[in-house]
């Protein structure tokens, strides 16, 4: 049996010129993440992340606070789905005004405006759907592999080993924590979700979901 953990980035720079850098917060989060894994003797035999900045911040404080001396791989198969693009798209042919994220996602993930959007939805799920079954066949007994990804990808692969679709997807995307921890087990019996989004590493204080 294999494991695989998928973990949440650290709080972004949300209301900052670039969004896509790790905030104090964000920091501290993936610091204290790191320090978890290494007193619960968490051995990472791979280490992912996708292209973000905020991913791959993510990865490198909490390798640093575990100890981890492996090697970080850098896939855009990990990469969240283009949220700006979301916003954007929503704000040009539907609504000049929109701007919440949270209103621009119904729409998106619909299907029903595809041809609009530089990746739709079924795209997205796929490349999810794909990176995550490669990573699965690539994974031997006794290992475990760390993914550090986002909300949406993390929310795809629960909803899809539960057996949901773009509504589990929906509930789920909007729960995640940052740093969260989402455990996936790969054995004979296929892929199977322990847990999801387990934050106990985390201080009252320190929890966000943005």
């Amino acid at each position: 049996m294999s494991v695989i953990l998928f973990v949440r980035h650290g709080k972004a720079s949300v209301g900052a010129a670039d969004y896509d850098v790790l905030s104090d917060t964000g920091q501290r989060q993936s610091e204290l993440l790191g320090t978890e894994f290494s007193r619960r003797g968490v051995s990472a035999t791979r280490i992912l992340t996708g292209r973000l900045n905020r991913q791959q911040q993510t990865a490198r404080c909490t390798r640093l606070a575990s100890n981890w001396s492996t090697v970080v791989e850098v896939d855009e198969a990990w990469n969240e789905f283009d949220h700006e693009d979301v916003v954007a798209t929503r704000r040009r042919v539907d609504a000049p005004d929109a701007e919440p994220l949270d209103r621009a996602i119904p729409r998106w993930s619909s299907g029903l405006h595809d041809h609009e959007y530089t990746e739709p939805f079924p795209a997205f799920t796929k490349r999810v759907d794909d990176a995550f079954r490669t990573l699965a066949a690539e994974s031997a007994s006794g290992e475990t592999a760390v993914v550090f990804t986002s909300a949406g990808v993390i929310g795809w692969v629960a909803a899809t080993l539960l057996g949901g679709g773009e509504q589990q997807w929906s509930a789920l995307n909007r729960v995640a924590v940052n740093s969260g921890v989402t455990k996936v087990v790969v054995g004979s019996r296929g892929r199977t979700l322990v847990t999801f989004n387990e934050h106990s590493h985390l201080p009252p204080q320190l929890v966000s979901y943005r």
